[in-house]
């Protein structure tokens, strides 16, 4: 053997040791805590491995790619997917022929969102519908970055391995994030920016509104993008492929726009599994424990309230989340979009049959869904279903036959709830817009939400509080009263019936008195607000709204809201539309020991001192159960101010004419 060919061979077991060190460096990174990709059988020649995983690092670093011997590696570096079609010596996509890529900190490069990109990111000028007034359009030197590597490798036949993505925070002060998680999206950027393909613009130069790109819905306009998910404390949680779109309605014209994230096999994984991606999201049945099975999520950008706080639709649902409808769980969320930040989002629960398949632990191909009058989930005929149910709006409802008949197919403490709780708040985008509901097809016996009853489900509840009357109450029955919709002929017949109204106001004032608590309800507020304030400074500084007190008005307005509805809704709106009220007066319940409790109509206040008062209706007796604690034995309601019905059983109704002190009594056993 000569000593070129020597030299040869050298050359080829070194780059052979250097990739195969590199291959099982590349085993010491763990990534996802989800459910394992699909395993494909992928040739030697085809395996890809990174030197370093996601994740966040102090300093710049030399990045190295791996593939065997004979393959060659591409990598891009805005997001594209790297094909060798598209590498050329200037880039984004290169050819990686052995030396290190340097890995440092990008503030200051380029962006995604230069100025032509972000004009395409809203309506045109002079649209029927407004066009954004004074579009930003950020420097480079005012958007955050990261790194993104995108990379794949072809062997000698010419096959491709699967696109492999990393995200490298360089030096990056995530502390200013707090301890929310940080989502990573990486998609090639024809996804969001192409005239003709690109979710995220409004497209070619004749799109009007509705026919923006921003605004289609579908499959269709559904995109590979990799996820790279980071929790609070910064550790990779989930690294993964997904589907992306663009969701919402008019909030489609904002230059930070809301997502849809789609788990499928055909992009990494079928299901997001044991994770719990949103703390706080717990099952209803056939336990309480945490959620940890994820189809699909949504990244929502606060609707009607985006550019105000982000936060009106979660608080309202967090206020009424023990409620007998179905409302969704939300953390703060902040997102880079193919290395760019992107401002920060309410990264919350989507509805879907995987969604009620995981809450209520029923069979999600029996689910029925309709949302705003449509099918969302089941199948064609399950409409027939939804219209029957519809039927009842021309039943008169005071005949008791029929409204038996409606409760025999509708929670009708569901849908009392839902309507008490949105009028409360004068949600103004319903019932008209923004309504869900769902049942199950067949009978599920032992789930007793398996029962084939409609029960409602709550979103998009941020256009509501005053939120644009600086908190100023207005009669929130009105609008339904005296709207065509179905939503409001249903309910209108409804009123018709004693048995309904009676029910109604007593649930009304259940939210009044532990709810919607002014002092408690308040406190929420400041907690969320103390929580979304700074998160906001960071998107004004992003998306170009620097409205110094705008976030702060908006929670006066909630808080004034808050208070300013009690005594209107008592005094005003209720005695308005329900005769028989009565004198509105104390109810104080009360118990002899410790860690007992008392549900009083629909909610159980807090007894921690022994004593709660609330305000009921004299016309409007009061049912009370009593709570009886491991040890002790209930002995009896004693009433001052009024009567019991039943003093001995455990619940039993209350009447008075005035106020009112209601003790549960109990023994040691």
């Amino acid at each position: 053997m000569n000593k070129k060919q020597t030299s040869i061979n050298k050359s080829i077991m070194t780059s052979y040791r250097v990739s195969i060190c590199c291959l099982l460096l590349s085993v010491c990174y763990l990534f996802v805590s989800c459910e394992s990709r699909p395993t494909y059988d992928i040739p030697e020649s085809r395996k890809l491995t990174f030197s370093h995983n996601s994740g966040l690092y102090s300093q710049s670093f030399k990045l190295t790619l791996a593939a065997p011997y004979g393959s060659k590696v591409y990598y891009s570096t805005d997001g594209s997917i790297p094909l060798p079609s598209k590498a050329t010596s200037g880039g984004p996509v290169f050819q990686y022929k052995g030396d290190p890529i340097t890995v440092q900190n990008r503030s200051g490069q380029p962006a995604l969102a230069t100025s032509a990109n972000s004009e395409q990111f809203y309506m045109k000028p002079g649209d029927p519908r407004g066009s954004e007034p004074a579009i930003f359009r950020p420097t480079s030197a005012q958007v955050p970055k990261v790194t993104v590597i995108r990379a794949l490798a072809v062997d000698s036949s010419g096959k491709q391995s699967e696109v492999l993505t990393r995200t490298y925070f360089i030096g990056n002060d995530l502390q200013r994030y707090g301890n929310h998680p940080v989502l990573s999206i990486v998609t090639d950027p024809s996804n969001l920016l192409d005239r003709e393909t690109g979710i995220y613009v409004r497209g070619n130069s004749n799109n009007v509104w509705p026919n923006y790109n921003f605004n289609q819905k579908g499959r269709d306009w559904e995109r590979e993008a990799n996820l790279d998910f980071f929790d609070g404390s910064r550790r990779l949680g989930f690294s993964t492929g997904a589907g992306i779109r663009i969701r919402g309605g008019w909030s489609r014209d904002k230059g930070q726009k809301s997502f849809n994230v789609y788990f499928r096999e055909e992009y990494g994984i079928n299901n997001l599994s044991n994770y719990p991606l949103i703390p706080g999201a717990f099952k209803a049945y056939p336990d309480q424990t945490q959620i940890t099975r994820y189809k699909n999520f949504m990244l929502r950008n606060g609707g009607n309230d985006t550019e105000y706080t982000k936060f009106y639709d979660v608080f309202v649902q967090s206020l009424v989340s023990d409620r007998n409808f179905t409302t969704q769980t939300a953390i703060p969320c902040i997102v880079y979009l193919n290395g760019e930040y992107w401002g920060f989002y309410n990264l919350q629960e989507k509805y879907s049959d995987h969604y009620l398949e995981q809450k209520f632990g029923v069979n999600r191909n029996n689910v029925i869904s309709i949302e705003t009058g449509e099918l969302d989930e089941g199948i064609a005929s399950d409409m027939n279903l939804y219209w029957d149910m519809m039927n009842h709006q021309e039943q008169d409802m005071s005949i008791q036959a029929n409204y038996n008949a409606f409760c025999e197919i509708f929670d009708i403490q569901s849908f009392i709830d839902y309507f008490a709780a949105q009028i409360y708040v004068y949600n103004e985008d319903w019932p008209h817009n923004n309504y869900q509901l769902w049942r199950v097809r067949n009978v599920e016996p032992g789930n007793p939400y398996g029962d084939g009853k409609w029960r409602w489900m709550v979103f998009d509840t941020e256009f509501s509080m005053g939120i644009y009357r600086s908190g100023g109450t207005s009669d929130p029955f009105s609008p339904i009263l005296n709207g065509n919709h179905g939503n409001n002929k249903l309910f209108q017949q409804l009123l018709k019936n004693p048995d309904f109204c009676r029910q109604f106001v007593l649930t009304m004032m259940d939210l009044y008195n532990v709810n919607f608590e002014y002092n408690s309800a308040s406190a929420k507020l400041t907690a969320i607000a103390a929580v979304y304030k700074p998160l906001m400074e960071h998107y004004f500084e992003r998306w170009g709204r620097p409205w110094a007190t705008v976030f702060d008005n908006k929670v006066s307005d909630a808080r004034n809201y808050l208070n300013n509805i009690r005594n209107a809704m008592t005094n005003e709106y209720l005695p308005r539309y329900f005769s028989g009220l009565g004198n509105l007066v104390n109810v104080t319940l009360s118990v002899n020991i410790s860690n007992a409790s008392i549900k009083i109509n629909t909610v159980t206040p807090n007894l921690a001192s022994r004593n709660w008062t609330g305000k009921y209706y004299t016309g409007y007796p009061v049912t009370v159960t009593a709570n009886v604690p491991a040890g002790y034995t209930f002995t009896g309601w004693t009433v001052t101010g009024g009567t019991a019905v039943s003093p001995s059983a455990l619940t039993t109704t209350v009447n008075f004419s005035g106020n009112v002190q209601i003790t549960a009594n109990y023994s040691p056993n």
